[in-house]
């Protein structure tokens, strides 16, 4: 009996102790997250884990955020004309989950905030004063501001993209301006507000002349077409019918011609 006891408490521990290193050999993958697994053998491996469980052994998994982060921070640039300015900067991004562990492999067990704070700042920074060196200071507040962001975009992209962080979208504030060009804006906002009075009291007078001209237009028709209608109207026979009516109401005149008598 006692043999028997011993035997059932062995194996009960023994379960216990597969069952805490069957968990210890398991690693499980939080959503938004790949798992980079570093064997003591052989360093970090190419691969990362996908979300969920896997079996891994004695490596070590340290899980790793892939999904998209959104970041707000201001960069000093500087415009074509030397104007110094500052910009409030949002972009979205993530980290390409194939290239995890190359993003490992460089900077280690720093964390994303640190990244986006140091490394990816500084892409930031120089692919804005990249795309801003192309552009007046009145040009990115102006018409161009548009293909500024878009310059500013693909050339983050593409910086990012080199180490394995995807740029989703990009977008920029105002940037900050001194007094004197915030007066020459000013002035070229009033320049283009009275051009557009102007062209709206022009028109107005064009559109009246025009509306005038059609009217006088319509009248002369109208009255060109009464004219002939009446003289198409006017035959011999209604000449001879108003001269019968005319005499039968008023009588003959009788005048004289020389020597012959004329009745009229």
């Amino acid at each position: 009996m006692k043999k028997e006891v011993k035997w059932e408490i062995t194996f009960a521990v023994l379960v216990v102790l597969a069952v805490i290193g069957g968990f210890k050999f398991f690693e499980k993958i939080d959503n938004g997250n790949v798992g980079i697994e570093y064997s003591m053998s052989g360093g970090v491996r190419s691969k990362a884990l996908s979300q969920g469980v896997h079996w891994v052994g004695l490596d070590k998994v340290t899980q790793y955020p892939i999904k998209t982060q959104t970041i707000k921070q201001k960069v000093a640039l500087a415009s074509s004309d030397g104007k110094k300015t500052d910009v409030e900067v949002n972009y979205s991004y993530h980290v390409d989950p194939t290239k995890a562990t190359d993003v490992y492999k460089k900077f280690g067990n720093v964390d994303v905030v640190s990244i986006e704070k140091g490394w990816l700042n500084q892409q930031l920074t120089a692919a804005g004063r990249k795309s801003m060196s192309k552009y007046t200071l009145l040009e990115v507040v102006g018409t161009d501001s548009t293909k500024v962001q878009s310059d500013l975009l693909k050339e983050f992209q593409n910086r990012a993209a080199s180490q394995g962080f995807i740029v989703e979208d990009l977008s920029f504030g105002t940037p900050s301006l001194d007094n004197q060009t915030k007066k020459s804006i000013d002035d070229i906002i009033k320049a283009g507000q009275d051009n557009k009075k102007a062209e709206l009291e022009a028109k107005t007078k064009q559109t009246k002349a025009e509306a005038d001209a059609k009217a006088k237009l319509t009248k002369a028709d109208a009255e060109a077409k009464a004219n002939e209608k009446i003289s198409k109207s006017i035959t011999q026979k209604v000449i001879d019918n108003k001269t019968a009516d005319a005499r039968l109401k008023h009588g003959w005149i009788t005048t004289q011609a020389g020597s012959a008598i004329v009745d009229k």
